[in-house]
């Protein structure tokens, strides 16, 4: 497996976990592991950055466990667009048909091997920003880079 960076608008680097031609995890870090991303991989990045749009992104790239309950919820969130949020009991309804399950979707999003990427930042509390596997300051930097911290009011 080769590991890949590349800068963010965030004061945090995107590194890509690269296994032949398909990328297995995508994390945050503070500094450089790997090496510089290049190609294709850096130019669909650095275009999702300048457009704001994760949208061009090439998702099959990504190594998506098509198998996994958590996948319908990738599906949704890659179809969510910037600036929208929606609260992890909503979600839970669009995506299971249960607001029950909004717990399970706060695991699901806290799993998410594709960081960013899967949109998980766009899944707010009711009541303020909720959590985010690198942190809240880093979900509220992506969110206000999206133009869409339109958090919901109210409960979890």
């Amino acid at each position: 497996m080769s590991k890949f960076y590349i800068d963010t608008p965030f004061d945090n680097l995107l590194v890509f976990d690269i296994n032949k031609t398909k990328i297995e995890k995508i994390t945050f870090l503070d500094s450089r592991v790997g090496e510089a991303a290049q190609g294709l991989l850096k130019q669909f990045v650095i275009e999702v950055f300048d457009k704001k749009d994760l949208s061009v992104f090439d998702y099959s790239l990504l190594d998506f466990d098509r198998d996994k309950k958590s996948f319908k919820l990738y599906e949704f969130l890659i179809s969510t667009r910037a600036g929208e949020t929606y609260s992890y009991s909503e979600s839970a309804q669009k995506v299971f048909g249960f607001k029950k399950y909004a717990r399970a979707v706060a695991k699901m999003l806290n799993a998410n091997p594709f960081i960013f990427f899967v949109p998980c930042h766009r899944i707010v509390a009711k009541n303020g920003t909720g959590g985010y596997a690198y942190g809240v300051e880093l979900k509220i930097k992506i969110l206000k880079w999206e133009d869409g911290l339109n958090l919901c009011e109210g409960e979890e």
